[in-house]
């Protein structure tokens, strides 16, 4: 029973180590079979990237070649469209050449410029004053005609007086009116002078006491104020005698021209109608592009038989200054001086003759 038990064991062992042998047969197969398989599926792996390299690299010149023959055709379409443009600026700057030389012969066919355009403005005022002067004539005529009446030529026309001065009446006061660019502008100076007068007493500088006033302040205060009449508006300045000069700057709207002035309403009646020939006269002044308005007024005025003198003037301002009293400093103390620097002669002062304003 011992020996039987003994030789089972041996035999065990016999199988062990077969079973043994082979499991290691088996590992070294399965370790076989792995590196086969890893170097296969790093081949196909390594031979696709090759494969999609080429065909990656394939795409790519071919997208190259597209944008070649693309860049190819753009560059000979704007070679060619430059050629064009060339030619049509070639072609401008011929016709352009042409046009300058057919412009250059036609100027020197031309005749002169014209006159200026404030030439052209004169020479049409001028002939806006003698057109009115005709239709104003041409109504007295008709006027005339209508009513039936026998008039000679002594009586259609207008007399015109050449400067002849005479002294005016004595007490008598002027009234002045500026004949300009075909328009009348009456002034009246003592309406203008009480306005200045009146504003000065409300607010103005005042004098010291020899009367005399700063200068710069009295003419910074008048100007500012603007003092007017319907006509004018009034200007200050001080002259080399330290007097205060009043001047008008007229209005330019304001005027009525020659056809104006005739009618009933007319401001130049209505100023005729407020002063009489036996306390007032009328001076005019009247510049070269006025005369036929001037004698339309100065018709009228001797209706009404007014005193009356009138002057050329051709000056660039409106009016010449008036003196209405008012002193600069330092007046006084320049009269003082020139009386002490004149010699006594001893012989009376001859009487002032009165002004020759009339005609």
């Amino acid at each position: 029973m011992r020996k039987k038990k003994k030789d089972d064991v041996g035999s065990l062992d016999s199988l062990l180590d077969t079973i043994t042998t082979v499991v290691g047969i088996l590992i070294i197969l399965l370790i076989v079979v792995q590196l086969g398989a890893d170097s296969a599926v790093k081949r196909i792996v390594d031979e696709k990237k090759e494969e999609n390299s080429i065909e990656l690299m394939e795409l790519a010149m071919k997208q190259f070649e597209d944008q070649k023959k693309n860049l190819n055709e753009e560059k000979k379409r704007l070679q060619f469209q430059q050629a064009s443009q060339d030619k049509d600026q070639q072609k401008l700057i011929e016709e352009i050449s042409e046009l300058e030389k057919e412009l250059s012969d036609k100027k020197k066919g031309m005749p002169p410029a014209p006159p200026p355009l404030q030439n052209l403005r004169q020479e049409k005022s001028k002939l806006s004053n003698q057109k009115n002067s005709i239709e104003v004539k041409f109504r007295k005529v008709k006027g005339l005609l209508s009513s039936g009446t026998a008039q000679n030529s002594k009586s259609m026309s207008k007399d015109i007086s050449l400067p002849d001065p005479k002294p005016a009446v004595p007490g008598s006061k002027p009234f002045r009116f500026l004949c300009r660019e075909g328009m009348i502008y009456p002034i009246d100076e003592s309406v203008l002078y009480a306005r200045i007068k009146s504003v000065l007493a409300k607010s103005g500088p005042k004098p010291n006491k020899d009367g005399e006033y700063d200068s710069s302040v009295f003419i910074n205060f008048i100007n500012s104020q603007k003092v007017s009449t319907s006509f004018f508006t009034g200007k200050v300045s001080v002259d080399g005698g330290k007097v205060m000069r009043f001047t008008v700057e007229r209005k330019r709207a304001a005027g009525e021209d020659e056809m104006e002035l005739v009618k009933p309403s007319s401001e130049y009646l209505k100023a005729l109608a407020g002063i009489s020939p036996k306390t007032h006269y009328l001076l005019f002044e009247v510049f070269p592009d006025s005369f036929g308005t001037y004698l339309s007024a100065r018709e009228l005025s001797n209706g009404r038989k007014f005193p009356a003198g009138w002057k050329p003037a051709n000056r660039s301002n409106d009016w010449w200054g008036f003196d209405w009293g008012y002193r600069a400093k330092g007046r006084k103390a320049m009269i003082a001086a020139r009386t002490k620097t004149k010699p006594v002669t001893g012989k009376p002062v001859p009487a002032k003759k009165p002004a020759n304003v009339l005609d």
